[in-house]
């Protein structure tokens, strides 16, 4: 190995069946060597074209990834507003029917009174036809 370059071997049979190395420059011809220069050159731009490949597929993925929330955000605005406004309705309704209650309670006391009244005033008449009868 000269200047750092690694030489590459191969192992070989020889003619009396024993291995032997041979180097890569022997295996190979000048054409050979220069197809696998070509060679990986070509796969040199493989992997480039697979790393464009996937940097577009990552792009597209992502696009489609922030189409996606873009969609779930709107989703959640409708139904934020949806439930704001079921809950305006449903205030209204209960500040309503707590009005209502205030009534029918105020109207419940009123009765109770007008019940004890006409009892006091039914014991009343009571006696009074006692004394009546007992004279």
């Amino acid at each position: 190995m000269e200047g750092g370059a690694e030489e590459k071997y191969f192992w070989t049979i020889q003619s009396n069946d024993r291995p032997g190395m041979i180097s890569s420059d022997q295996f190979c011809g000048p054409t050979s060597c220069n197809y696998n220069n070509n060679n990986m050159s070509s796969s040199t731009e493989r992997a480039d074209e697979r790393k464009q490949r996937r940097m577009i597929s990552n792009r597209e993925s992502a696009r489609r990834s922030r189409m996606r929330k873009q969609k779930h955000v709107k989703e959640l605005c409708s139904q934020l507003l949806r439930l704001c406004t079921q809950k305006h309705e449903l205030e209204e309704k209960l500040r309503v029917l707590m009005e209502s209650q205030q009534r029918l309670l105020q109207e419940n006391a009123n009765l109770k009174q007008q019940a004890s009244a006409f009892r006091q005033i039914l014991r009343d008449m009571e006696l009074e036809q006692q004394l009546i009868t007992q004279f």
